[in-house]
């Protein structure tokens, strides 16, 4: 009986659409996590960089020659 129901043109556009829009949805969140690893990912190197040079303009300070 359900077959049947597939069978009409009508009826076989619900499953196809349901298939694009669930693979879309996961597509969607994929793209998103990625995303989010890579800001933080670039977001944890910007702050080791900022700390490095604070340290490095903190050292070279306590390094200088007075004139």
């Amino acid at each position: 009986m359900p077959l049947q129901v597939l069978k009409s043109e009508k009826a076989a556009i619900y499953p196809v659409t349901l298939i694009f829009f669930l693979s879309a949805l996961i597509v969607l969140s994929h793209v998103a996590a990625i995303y989010g690893q890579h800001y933080k990912t670039y977001d944890a190197l910007e702050n080791m960089h900022r700390h490095a040079t604070i340290q490095l303009l903190a050292e070279i300070e306590k390094n200088k020659i007075p004139e």
